[in-house]
């Protein structure tokens, strides 16, 4: 069995993307996202939002999104909104082979972002 990697530590000048595995945030609760991202860049963090972070997409858009961001070596950490059951409709659109090649993110999230983890862990290490 094979180690776990651990990304490096993230430094005030970091790339945070964020971006929906699962559902996009509704409009509602968008003033509060806003909230957070701002939150982000006030600490120094530079933050990328995805287009699936405020308007539905497909799940191939979802998982092509997010294999950008962990294939892009320039970002450190990404953050969905939330978890959510939609999650799991990614995993097939996922190159897990592609990924063993990338740089090591933080990914922080809960709930199916947790199963995804697994998942990321078990065939990435």
């Amino acid at each position: 069995m094979e180690p776990i990697i651990f990304p490096e530590p993230l430094t005030t000048s970091s790339k945070i993307a964020v971006c929906a595995f699962s559902s996009c945030v509704d409009e509602s609760f968008q003033p509060r996202l806003d909230k957070v991202i701002s939150g982000l860049n006030s600490r120094g963090f530079e933050v990328l939002e995805g287009k699936s972070l405020r308007e539905p997409k497909s799940a191939k858009e979802r998982a092509n999104e997010l294999m950008a961001f962990l294939e892009d070596d320039s970002i450190a950490a990404i953050m969905p909104p939330w978890g959510g059951e939609l999650a799991m409709e990614i995993l097939q659109y996922i190159d897990f082979n592609a990924l063993k090649r990338c740089r090591p993110k933080w990914i922080v999230g809960f709930s199916d972002i947790s199963t995804f983890m697994c998942v990321l862990t078990a065939r990435c290490g």
